[in-house]
């Protein structure tokens, strides 16, 4: 296929389509934003609205920063880019001040999301629609593809009292919408006077892979370089949950899963016996560069997806758990959540204490799994009503 009619094919993105309305030009915005947003020839989002004409206001970044380049859980202080303010959305602060946004004429959301409910580019979204609601200021979304599809459905929708900043609105673990359905559901559910426009995507389907959007990866935070990852991430990120690295500090982040205290071939023997679809695993030796067992020589495996269509993420992530806490209940240790010492840091991802109290039990992995997709099928209805793209099933 030639470079012409492969552009033809492709997919074209929310902020492609904003940019080439000519009604836009005129504008006072703020842009909501990191390095990750960028066109389908890789132009930053920020930079092409400046091509364009359209220098922004004021920019919004989230966790990792504006710039894209801080680790998971860094606060941010505010900065200037380009002589333009850049207002933290993850440091003292997770919301916008009403006096950044009354000079708008809108708030301009465009981030690359990954379809997992533990990514908090979400909350900054929900969050910045809390307030325009309250201060009239419009939210314009500019979508763009889910990575790992608007297909599949896993998980139990999080609870009102379990909510947090990696989990909240009513969420499954991987929900199946776009950013901008994601947008269209906090309206109907959560945010009804809020004024929000959103910029849909021309040219894809939900059950379109990303392979085959023309688009390139954008490296959504520093811990996602590939879409494998991205894959996995709904699953492999309850290891954060845990004192068991999830592969930060390696190559491989949420493929590479262990701790000095494994046998990686008695692991794998272990997990290869569930059979689980679309995965093939293999014991490997890894040395953290950063984050849980730095500079130390962990043993563990290396999770390799060959089938994405038939994987279930979530289960994938819950087997890995359950399995390492059987084999290893004295060395096993949840990961503390500082913020509520009466959880630990999986409750906060899992969406509360059963899943965590369940294994600590001994309960099988079908009981757990069983446990961990309920109320699935209430939420696909509940869903249903925001989707743009085609799709109503798993």
């Amino acid at each position: 296929m030639n470079q012409k009619n492969h552009r033809q094919n492709s997919v074209v993105i929310g902020l492609e389509r904003f940019l080439s309305d000519p009604t836009r030009q005129n504008g006072r915005y703020g842009l909501a934003t990191n390095p990750a947003a960028i066109t389908a020839g890789g132009v930053p989002a920020w930079k092409a609205f400046m091509d364009a004409g359209l220098k922004p206001v004021c920019f919004f970044g989230p966790e990792h920063g504006f710039r894209g380049a801080a680790q998971d859980a860094v606060q941010l202080e505010d900065e200037h880019f380009k002589g333009i303010p850049a207002y933290s959305l993850y440091g003292k602060r997770l919301k916008p001040e009403p006096w950044m946004l009354e000079s708008l004429d809108a708030v301009v959301f465009d981030m690359q999301d990954v379809g997992c409910r533990y990514y908090t580019y979400l909350y900054t979204l929900a969050y910045i629609m809390e307030v325009c609601e309250k201060v009239g200021t419009p939210v314009i979304v500019l979508d763009r593809p889910n990575p790992i599809g608007g297909i599949k459905v896993e998980g139990s929708p999080i609870l009102r009292e379990f909510e947090s900043f990696v989990g909240g609105y009513g969420l499954p673990p991987r929900y199946g919408m776009t950013i901008g359905e994601f947008a269209m559901y906090l309206k109907g559910e959560y945010f009804p006077n809020s004024n929000l426009e959103v910029i849909p995507l021309s040219g894809w389907d939900a059950r379109q892979p990303w392979e085959e959007t023309g688009l390139p990866w954008p490296l959504p935070s520093p811990n996602l370089p590939t879409l494998v990852c991205a894959e996995l991430y709904p699953g492999t990120c309850l290891v954060e949950g845990t004192w068991l690295s999830e592969g930060r500090g390696t190559a491989r982040p949420f493929e590479i899963i262990g701790a000095p205290f494994i046998d990686g071939e008695a692991l794998r023997e272990q997990l290869s016996l569930l059979e689980l679809p679309g995965l093939v695993f293999s014991s490997i030796f890894f040395t953290p560069t950063a984050s849980k067992h730095q500079g130390k020589l962990c043993e563990g495996v290396l999770v390799s997806l060959i089938d994405r269509q038939s994987l279930r993420s979530l289960d994938t992530g819950i087997a890995i758990i359950h399995t390492i806490h059987r084999m290893y209940p004295r060395e096993f240790v949840w990961r503390e959540d500082w913020d509520n010492p009466a959880l630990t840091f999986f409750d906060k991802l899992a969406g509360g204490t059963g899943l965590r109290s369940m294994i600590e039990r001994g309960a099988s992995l079908d009981e757990c799994l069983a446990f961990a997709h309920q109320g699935e099928e209430k939420f696909l209805a509940r869903r249903a009503r925001y989707l743009l793209y085609g799709a109503t099933g798993r």
